[in-house]
């Protein structure tokens, strides 16, 4: 039994002769009849009984053609949810992503996402990376993004590293950081610095930018995985911010923010991951996404002044 077989049923009986029926599925009679007559071999009961003015259903056939119409519908339904799936306008989206990048790109990659497919169903969890990897690798999550020190190297994980974005030191412009007649790096040790948490690569980088010595360690006075909380923070107490530069570009427009450049510090800088198991297949809205954000990276280092010089 196949579906062809089922559509050749549905049609005899809604013409109600092989004549009309062959017509409509564009097949001759005999094979019309060829094809009747193998699905009753099949199911091993007959289906109509010939008469001169056309067919009649038997039971059987009547209980047959209630479930073919049912199967008929359901295929043509899954044949237009595959092309909608296609062409990204339904399916399910889950992605993670880690707090620095969420702050920089995920709101206008949502924004671009929403508008062009209103259908979609978009789940995106702000979570700290070791939180995002074991999702990830619980299969949970279609892909992740996060800074690159973050993703370990692993040959069960396909890794795409955007370019590198500069990152600074930020300050409300009330800060007593700005009073000082020289900035050094080394002012940093005895006030208050906010931070994500980050990796122990990034941290041990982030020492050498702070020129700290091989004994002494980056202990944030505040971290939170929560950049919005941070951000608000730097805005309302002395409190400096460490984080990329585009994730701060509108509070600096608007003088919510200053940066603070160290004239001994050379500058630094963070790069995104967006990464996803090797063995599994991306959706296509998936990489419809993916190729959204690497956009949204580019747009934004694009709109970044060039202040810093991302580090060598």
């Amino acid at each position: 039994m196949n579906l062809r077989q089922l559509e050749h049923l549905v049609a005899l009986a809604d013409e109600g002769s092989f004549v009309k029926a062959a017509a409509r599925v564009h097949l001759t009679q005999s094979a019309l009849t060829r094809s009747i007559q193998s699905l009753e071999e099949t199911l091993g009961i007959p289906l109509c009984d010939r008469q001169p003015r056309g067919i009649t259903l038997t039971p059987g056939g009547r209980l047959v053609l209630e479930r073919a119409r049912k199967a008929l519908f359901e295929l043509r339904g899954l044949e237009r949810d595959v092309r909608l799936f296609n062409n990204y306008e339904l399916g399910d989206l889950h992605f993670g992503i880690g707090p620095f990048p969420a702050a920089t790109l995920l709101g206008d990659a949502l924004a671009q996402l929403s508008q062009a497919h209103p259908g979609l169903r978009i789940q995106a969890a702000v979570e700290d990376w070791r939180t995002l990897l074991q999702r990830l690798r619980n299969e949970s999550l279609d892909f992740v993004v996060s800074t690159r020190q973050a993703m370990p190297e692993s040959a069960e994980l396909d890794t795409l590293l955007l370019p590198a974005m500069p990152c600074g030191w930020f300050a409300r412009p009330a800060h007593p950081i700005f009073r000082e007649r020289r900035l050094k790096v080394a002012l940093l040790r005895d006030l208050a610095v906010a931070c994500v948490p980050i990796p122990d690569d990034a941290r041990e980088a982030l020492r050498k930018v702070m020129r700290y010595g091989a004994a002494d360690s980056v202990n944030f006075s505040v971290q939170c995985n929560s950049f919005e909380v941070l951000r608000s923070l730097a805005q309302r107490a002395d409190v400096i911010l460490c984080a990329p530069l585009s994730s701060v570009r509108e509070q600096l427009h608007d003088g919510r923010l200053q940066q603070i450049v160290f004239e001994d510090s050379v500058g630094f800088s963070t790069q995104f991951a967006i990464v996803h198991l090797a063995h599994r297949t991306l959706t296509p809205i998936a990489q419809k996404a993916i190729d959204t954000l690497i956009e949204c990276n580019r747009v934004a280092m694009e709109n970044t002044a060039p202040s810093l010089d991302p580090a060598e």
